[in-house]
């Protein structure tokens, strides 16, 4: 994976673009269609598996690095360890709770 996309995930700082959070979090995960709403708490279930397959401290220094480049090796999610970070995000509290929500439906 590219460094300055995987650095999006670990930094929690954009250094590419947004598209590709919402691409690699898929990948990762293998799960479709993650909403905006969901990005938070999505990234917050799938950081500790992160966290066990990028050891490099410098992926978690919290900074903007456009220095730091090449390519990282990394695998998406078992199924198990997808359906370990589903069960993670499940528990985490929803963003839209107390808040209103209007249902839009189109033709």
């Amino acid at each position: 994976m590219d460094i300055q996309r995987l650095r999006n995930l670990t930094t929690h700082r954009l250094h590419t673009e947004m598209e590709h959070i919402y691409q690699d979090l898929e990948w990762i995960t293998g799960i479709e269609g993650i909403f905006t709403h969901m990005l938070p708490n999505v990234m917050m279930a799938v950081d500790p598996w992160l966290k066990t397959k990028v050891t490099d401290e410098r992926f978690y220094d919290g900074k903007f690095d456009t220095t730091h480049t090449g390519e990282y090796p990394i695998e998406p999610m078992t199924p198990e360890e997808s359906q370990a970070c589903l069960q993670r995000f499940g528990e985490l509290p929803s963003l839209l709770l107390g808040k209103q929500v209007i249902a839009v439906v189109t033709p």
